[in-house]
């Protein structure tokens, strides 16, 4: 029985880890590295998701040579989910009757 137990634990803990790369790393950065320069007009920029460069702050930028903002990965994961998020409080809003 416990064999059958860890194994089903692998599958979920697979299908967890599918889902949170799908998800956080795919979509949400995805989303922000479109969402954030647009309404930045083009001052931040979003880092690629996976790099290991430090010195950024607590808030999740740091300021390159050329004058612009670059957004941490994981806060721009963050950026991506409050875009959806104001999407679906708008479709609510507007398709509320």
């Amino acid at each position: 029985m416990k064999k059958i137990g860890f194994a089903l634990d692998l599958v979920a803990s697979f299908i967890c880890n599918m889902i949170d790369f799908l998800v956080f790393e795919f979509l949400l950065h995805r989303t922000a590295r479109i969402v954030v320069p647009l309404f930045s007009f083009g001052t931040v920029k979003v880092e690629e998701i996976y790099t290991d460069i430090d010195g950024f702050n607590w808030l999740g930028f740091k300021r390159l040579p050329s004058g612009h903002l670059l957004l941490n990965s994981t806060m721009s994961m963050l950026a991506g989910a409050v875009f959806w998020l104001l999407c679906l409080i708008a479709h609510l809003s507007l398709t509320r009757t």
